[in-house]
C-alpha cells in the first residue's frame, strides 16, 4: 500500500447530500453512494490498527461489542448503520470497525495527537471552532455530510468519515458538536461509539439540555471531550471511560486566568476536570497537548487585553468565528495548533489538521475547510441550515 498522502489543504472532499423518507432509506443510500470511500476507509483503518499492534481478533471483538451496545442504546441509529452496511455490501460488524474506531484504539499504547477547540459563550451569540487533526494518511477519507431530516430527526450538516452517520457538525435546531480525543487508564473497547453519540445529538437534540442528556445516557468505554455549542452557551463534557463531567465557561475569573476573563473554553487532548485527573494519560509520549493549550490560553488573554483598550464599538462587539479562527492559527516556531507533518515523518507518526470547522449556531451557519487556518481556508464551504 502506498505511503503517500494528499496534503490536507489540497483535498476537495465529496459532498454527500441525502434526502430520504426514513432512516432506513437514508442509510442504504449512504452505503450505496459512498461504497468506494467506505471500502478505502476500512482498508486504511485495518492497516492502521495493525500498525498499532491491535490484532484482527481484537478489532473484530471490539467492533462486535460496540455493535451490541449501540443496538441497546439507540435502536434507530443501529438500524441506520445496518442499512449503510447493506448498501455498501458488507457485514454490519465490519462497518463497525470504522464507526467504533475510537473504541477499538483504546487497545493501543499510543494514538495520533488530535484537535484543538475554542468556544466562546455569550448568550444568544455563542460560537465555536476546531482544528480537526488526525493521521495525515486519512486526509481524503472524510466528506461533507448534509443529512436531510426524517420523521423525528433534524437535518444536520458537518463532516464525517466514510461509513459514519455523523461526526462534527450543526443541526437545524442550532445544536452543534465538536470532538477531541482523550486517554485514560479506565479506557476499554466495546462501549457505544463516541461517533454515534455525536450522530444522535445532531439527529435528535433540539436544545443544549437534550444534547447533554444524550451524552449522559450513553454507556461509554473510551475517553473523549465533546463540546456542545448552541447560541446560548458552550459546554464541554469530558468522558473518561464510563465517567462524565461538564465544564462551562465562567462569567468572570481573575485577570490572566487560564482562559481569559470571560466566556472562553479551550480544549486540546488532556483532561482538565479535577474529578478525572486520577488515571488521566497523555495520548502519546511526544504529545503537544499541554503546549497547545498554553498557547491558546495565552492567545485568549492577549485577545481580551486588546479588546479592553479598543473603541467602545469594538470592545462590546460579539466574539465571532473569525476571532476564533485567528486564535486557532499558528505558524512555524509556535505550538502546532495548526498541525502539518514533517516532510520526513513516517507512516503512523504524521498528524495533520485535516479540517477547519467554525460554527455559529445563532446564524445556523457552519464553515468547513480542508486543511488548517494557516493554509488559507481556500476550500471553505459555508452551509446555511
Amino acid at each position: 500500500m502506498s505511503t503517500e498522502f494528499v496534503p490536507a489543504a489540497e483535498v476537495r472532499p465529496t459532498t454527500f447530500a441525502v434526502r430520504a423518507s426514513d432512516h432506513h432509506e437514508r442509510g442504504h443510500r449512504r452505503g450505496e453512494e459512498l461504497r468506494t470511500g467506505i471500502a478505502s476507509t476500512l482498508d486504511a483503518y485495518r492497516r492502521y490498527f495493525s500498525h498499532l499492534s491491535i490484532t484482527e481478533a481484537a478489532v473484530e471483538s471490539a467492533a462486535a461489542s460496540s455493535w451490541q451496545r449501540l443496538q441497546e442504546w439507540w435502536p434507530t441509529g443501529a438500524e441506520e448503520v445496518e442499512a449503510v452496511a447493506a448498501g455498501a455490501g458488507i457485514d454490519v460488524t465490519v462497518l463497525m470497525e470504522i464507526v467504533a474506531r475510537t473504541e477499538i484504539m483504546t487497545q493501543a499504547a499510543t494514538a495520533p495527537t488530535e484537535c484543538s477547540t475554542v468556544s466562546h459563550t455569550s448568550p444568544g451569540a455563542s460560537v465555536a471552532a476546531q482544528n480537526w487533526d488526525w493521521a495525515a494518511d486519512f486526509s481524503t477519507l472524510w466528506h461533507f455530510n448534509d443529512v436531510g431530516s426524517v420523521p423525528g430527526q433534524h437535518r444536520h450538516v458537518g463532516i464525517a468519515e466514510f461509513g459514519m452517520l455523523g461526526k462534527i457538525g450543526l443541526n437545524e435546531a442550532g445544536v452543534g458538536v465538536l470532538l477531541n480525543i482523550l486517554k485514560h487508564a479506565g479506557d476499554e473497547a466495546g462501549g457505544v461509539p463516541i461517533h454515534m453519540i455525536l450522530a444522535r445529538i445532531l439527529a435528535e437534540a433540539s436544545t443544549l439540555a437534550e444534547a447533554l442528556e444524550i451524552i449522559g445516557s450513553a454507556p461509554t468505554s473510551s475517553s473523549s471531550i465533546i463540546t456542545v455549542i448552541t447560541a446560548e452557551a458552550a459546554v464541554q463534557v469530558e468522558i473518561a471511560g464510563a465517567l462524565k463531567r461538564e465544564r462551562r465557561a465562567r462569567a468572570t475569573c481573575p485577570a490572566g486566568g487560564e482562559t481569559g476573563t470571560s466566556g472562553f473554553l479551550l480544549h486540546t487532548n488532556h483532561f482538565l476536570h479535577p474529578d478525572l485527573l486520577d488515571g488521566a494519560l497523555e495520548l502519546r509520549p511526544d504529545s503537544t497537548s499541554q503546549e497547545r493549550y498554553r498557547h491558546l490560553a495565552e492567545a485568549v488573554v492577549r485577545f481580551e487585553a486588546e479588546r479592553a483598550v479598543a473603541s467602545d464599538g469594538e470592545r462590546n462587539a460579539p466574539v465571532t468565528i473569525g476571532d476564533l479562527t485567528k486564535l486557532l492559527t499558528t505558524g512555524p516556531g509556535e505550538a502546532p495548533v495548526c498541525c502539518t507533518p514533517a516532510p520526513d515523518a513516517a507512516y503512523g507518526n504524521r498528524s495533520a489538521t485535516l479540517v477547519s470547522v467554525r460554527i455559529d449556531p445563532a446564524r445556523k451557519q457552519i464553515d468547513l475547510a480542508p486543511g488548517s487556518p494557516a493554509e488559507g481556508l481556500n476550500g471553505n464551504r459555508r452551509f446555511q441550515l
